[in-house]
């Protein structure tokens, strides 16, 4: 990974790193010859040296820090405008309208729908998910008299007259605007892309079970695809 000076951390720099090559005197007499170290240059050039390797973790642990959060605050933004949003209207009673293509329009009771949340582990499965998804669903508005507005979701009709909703974290589609280093490459994009979406859907499950009593659970399925 390229090296970005916006994950090295000026202030971890100046305040854990700098202090630190001046004390390595005492711990360097007990590891290194006390000959070699009769020259002051060539023991503060060791203590540069290891104030460097310590500079080097700060940034990956920064570069961390920063996936993990992007990831979690994208799960975050998804699960409270998607999941939690569909999770409470269909605890509600009133009747719920899907207007289809061609203005087909349907209502139906809320116990009548089933949500299927996909998680996606990685960006090659999200766009295998997604074009799937796409090809057997349809865009569908809903809305319910409570609500304010309709929002738009990819929605079955079946023939019983049941309704599936598919959903999955279209969110994580702008990672590789925020990480375009990271995406360029497409074979160390699948491994980047990996951990990332760990940490999203590990961020996914603790916000569902935060929220369970929101989702009603016989009518969400969620998967890892």
């Amino acid at each position: 990974m390229a090296v970005s000076f916006k994950f090295f951390s000026f202030k971890d720099f100046i305040f854990s790193v700098v202090p630190t090559a001046a004390s390595y005197e005492g711990y360097l007499q007990d590891l290194v010859p006390m000959d070699l170290l009769a020259n002051r240059y060539v023991e503060l050039g060791m203590g540069v040296v290891l104030s460097g390797i310590f500079a080097l973790l700060f940034y990956k642990d920064n570069v961390l820090s920063y996936k993990k959060s992007l990831a979690e605050i994208l799960a975050t933004g998804y699960f409270m405008n998607f999941t939690g949003r569909l999770g409470r209207l269909l605890q509600g009673k009133n009747p719920i309208t899907f207007l289809f293509p061609n203005n087909r329009e349907y209502e139906v009771l809320p116990q009548q729908i089933k949500v299927r949340v996909a998680l996606p582990t990685s960006m090659a499965a999200l766009r295998k998910h997604s074009h799937g998804i796409n090809l057997e669903s349809e865009v569908a508005y809903i809305s319910q008299s409570t609500t304010n507005e309709p929002f738009w979701v990819r929605a079955v009709r079946k023939d019983d007259g049941t309704f599936t909703i598919f959903e999955y974290p279209r969110t994580l589609f702008a990672l590789p605007r925020y990480l375009q280093k990271e995406f360029s490459d497409p074979k160390k994009s699948e491994k980047s892309s990996k951990k990332l979406f760990k940490y999203f859907n590990a961020k996914i499950e603790n916000s569902r079970i935060a929220n369970i009593q929101d989702l009603p659970e016989k009518q969400f399925v969620f998967d890892y695809v």
